[in-house]
């Protein structure tokens, strides 16, 4: 079996330098490990999304990386004391 080509043809990166991606319109925005931010408009969309599922690279609109816990806030603990805020304001 031949080893998954690790460039997309006329893509400058190889796979192993891709961080995550999105999609919007008709372009792949795509974040590179070294923090670098590039554009990709390939001639067909599905197989260039397809590589890029293969090789495991995050796609942002379906992960955003941020754990789902830290998703929720508990204003019961702000860290400003908004409920603290609220009780004086109202005391006034």
């Amino acid at each position: 079996m031949e080893k998954e080509p690790a460039f997309y043809p006329d893509f400058d990166y190889p796979a192993s330098q891709l961080s995550a991606f999105t999609f919007c319109i008709d372009v792949f925005i795509i974040s590179l490990k070294n923090g670098e931010i590039v554009r990709f408009k390939p001639l067909e969309v599905a197989p260039f999304k397809e590589w890029l599922e293969r090789f495991k690279i995050r796609d942002i609109s379906v992960n955003d990386g941020i754990p789902y816990d830290d998703r929720t806030a508990n204003l019961s603990k702000s860290s400003y004391g908004f409920l603290n805020l609220i009780k004086r304001n109202k005391r006034k």
